[in-house]
């Protein structure tokens, strides 16, 4: 099951689009095209989508929420809820307002919201086997963040350790991507040694991706697992696809996500994962 938050139309044509964390103008009718074509490809492979209708929803300046379509910083899922994350930069913290209510609607605990001084986005955490998360801290999610969350997956029996955020990505999940139990891909150029050393010692298969200009501007990295070894893939990558098959990883489809690149993020970054089958 994905929460996927439509993009809305006031992201359209901005005279300075990185005032609002975005990379280019982002031309609304494709975005949506697009988000279409991600919901309609989820739905094809039996996904369950939950798509959160937010309408006009200004901020306290008088704006919108220009990122509310990258979900997967929102919030991050544990066996027993969500942990609601605290955005980093103010024109965002006000995002996890809807994605709470839509998850509440859907039935979903909220077990934890990030607060006082701590920052936490969702992209940050990622899942290293059932009993143990890394969490990148540093560009997103602070040390205050982080001490949160770790409290509450060690009520659930859950290690939590804090790494190195990888300096050149937004995010953890920009540099490395779990496709099976033990194994990922990895920009093994961007993490730091403590990140290869732990995943050397939960006996993880490491798949090198090189820099390019695929995984830099077109967001290559920026996939989505659907089943062990089977994953989403933006369109127009192929030497991410070549990396990938070569590795026995299925490519089960591929989205055009060009206009979400233009503002900031991808595929993944677009996916709220709240269970996986």
């Amino acid at each position: 099951m994905v929460l996927l938050n439509k993009p809305h139309s006031s992201i359209h044509n901005l005279p300075d689009p990185q005032a609002v964390l975005h990379t280019r103008k982002v031309d609304y009718e494709a975005i949506e095209q697009e988000y279409e074509q991600i919901v309609c490809v989820y739905k094809k492979f039996n996904i369950q989508v939950v798509q959160a209708s937010l309408g006009i929803v200004p901020q306290k300046d008088g704006g919108h929420l220009y990122n509310m379509q990258f979900a997967r910083d929102q919030f991050f899922m544990t066996p027993k809820g969500a942990i609601m994350a605290r955005m980093h930069s103010e024109i965002r913290r006000r995002e996890t307002i809807f994605t709470e209510k839509a998850l509440k609607t859907h039935g979903i605990l909220i077990k934890k919201r990030i607060q006082g001084r701590g920052t936490f986005e969702g992209a940050d955490a990622l899942w290293v086997n059932k009993k143990l998360v890394i969490v990148g801290v540093g560009n997103r999610t602070n040390e205050d963040g982080f001490e949160q969350i770790r409290e509450v997956l060690k009520e659930e029996g859950v290690e939590c350790i804090g790494v190195e955020a990888p300096q050149s990505v937004l995010h953890l999940l920009g540099a490395l991507q779990f496709v099976d139990k033990a194994l990922v891909l990895v920009r093994v150029e961007l993490v730091a040694p403590e990140i290869m050393k732990i995943l050397k010692d939960q006996y993880i298969n490491i798949i090198t991706v090189p820099e390019s200009i695929e995984v830099i501007e077109k967001h290559a990295m920026n996939f989505v697992s659907i089943a062990p070894r089977s994953i989403i893939l933006p369109s127009r990558c192929a030497e991410m696809k070549k990396i990938c098959i070569d590795a026995g990883i299925t490519i089960a489809a591929e989205v055009t996500v060009s206009q979400y690149c233009n503002a900031g993020g991808g595929l993944a970054c677009a996916t709220g994962v709240l269970s996986r089958g």
